[in-house]
This record gives structure tokens, C-alpha cells and sequence, in this order.
């Protein structure tokens, strides 16, 4: 399917079944429609793969991205304020920078399958 980037850029809406597409640059779609009674906005990959959704909710917007990278960047502060933040690394998970400080109302586990290595200049141990 080539196309001219003029014939790339154009608008093209198509109404099936109450979905809307947006033809963008290098084939990618912006995709508007309707799930499990939800309202989607997305953006797909030119092979059809999800990059970009989101889905407004009864409880508010959901945001899902699916990506090769995400990268966050603010001079002053990133702040996540949630009943639950998980975070999965499949290799490594690197904490990097100046001072690194966790606080608990409750218990703090530590567990792992393998060593625990604690290396500092003085190590504090109530």
C-alpha cells in the first residue's frame, strides 16, 4: 500500500459499526470507538498493533500503552499517588541517582531467591 505523504496526511472517516479511523503518517490509525460499552481512543501500529489507548470509563479514563520503550522526563518532580503501584522487571530494576529513601506505615519484606547484598560506608541495623 504506498501512498504519496500528501495522500498520507488526508482524513479519511469510516463509520463501521460505530468506529472512526484517522489515517496518520506512516500508516498509523487513530482509531475511535466503543468497547464493553466503553469509549476507546487508540492508536495503532501500521500492522495493526495497539501503541496507544484510551478507554473512558464510569470510573474515569484507563490510559494503556504498549511500547518497545517509555520514557518520563521532568525537571522537577514525577509523582504517582495510588492504592497500589506495581513494578515488574523481567532482568534488572535499578534505582539510580541521589538520595533513596523508603518509608512504611506498615511492615517493609524483603524477599529473594537468591543473595542479599547490603554495601555502604556504614550500614545502620536497629
Amino acid at each position: 500500500m504506498s501512498r504519496s505523504p500528501k495522500e498520507k496526511l488526508e482524513t479519511h472517516s469510516e463509520e463501521v459499526s460505530d468506529e472512526r479511523e484517522v489515517y496518520l503518517r506512516d500508516g498509523r490509525r487513530l482509531v475511535i470507538g466503543e468497547q464493553d460499552g466503553n469509549q476507546l481512543v487508540e492508536i495503532r501500529s501500521e500492522s495493526g498493533m495497539l501503541e496507544l489507548r484510551i478507554k473512558l470509563t464510569e470510573e474515569g479514563p484507563v490510559l494503556q500503552m504498549e511500547s518497545a520503550r517509555l520514557s518520563l522526563k521532568a525537571t522537577e518532580a514525577v509523582e504517582i499517588d495510588s492504592r497500589r503501584v506495581q513494578i515488574k522487571a523481567s532482568e534488572q530494576l535499578v534505582l539510580e541517582g541521589g538520595e533513596v529513601e523508603l518509608k512504611a506505615e506498615q511492615d517493609v519484606d524483603v524477599k529473594a531467591d537468591g543473595e542479599v547484598k547490603v554495601v555502604g560506608t556504614k550500614i545502620f541495623l536497629n
